[in-house]
């Protein structure tokens, strides 16, 4: 089984109804599989590698750029790697804040696939990525794109965010 990484951007109401009934999370999650462009980005498996770059750790990490593992209110169950997350307004417009001045030029310093390796990044493999292949980076920053895109989008617009791991 495979770990894919995703972010849905929700309604204020979305975020306190789900606050209030985690169990729901289900029918959130199945909604955002539906509406894509409505703010809702697949990392694939780039999710682990992009924590990385962001926190310049394998798993740990503080603070609005270690979103996709930490932070948030966790709701519902164990959905592969832990429940979902979901992150208020403000907690969002902190990580649009923080992604702004995130680059592939500032982060190709710490792709470093040997590390990646030894560290034991999902999904592994490490030897096979191309570092001078547009696509190969594309899977990686093509994501983290995204991910700025509609965390400023989230700011401007007061929107709340779901991430999960499944």
């Amino acid at each position: 089984m495979s770990l894919i990484g995703h972010v849905y951007l929700l309604p204020l109401e979305r975020v306190k109804a789900l606050l209030a009934e985690p169990t729901t999370v289900l029918a959130v999650i199945d909604g955002a599989y539906n509406a894509p462009g409505q703010g809702f980005v697949d990392l694939d498996k780039a999710w682990n590698a992009l924590h990385y770059l962001l926190t310049g750790s394998a798993r740990d990490g503080v603070g609005p750029l270690a979103f996709l593992l930490h932070g948030g209110t966790p709701v519902g169950d164990d959905l592969g790697l832990g429940p979902a997350r979901v992150f208020e307004p403000l907690e969002v417009a902190a990580v649009a804040d923080a992604l702004a001045d995130v680059s592939q030029v500032k982060l190709m310093p710490r792709f470093d696939l040997k590390k990646f390796e030894r560290l034991d990044l999902y999904p592994g493999r490490w030897s096979e990525v191309n570092l001078r292949s547009d696509y190969d980076l594309g899977y990686y920053f093509g994501p983290l794109e995204q991910l700025k895109s509609v965390s400023r989008r989230a700011k401007h617009e007061g929107l709340g965010m779901l991430v999960w791991i499944s």
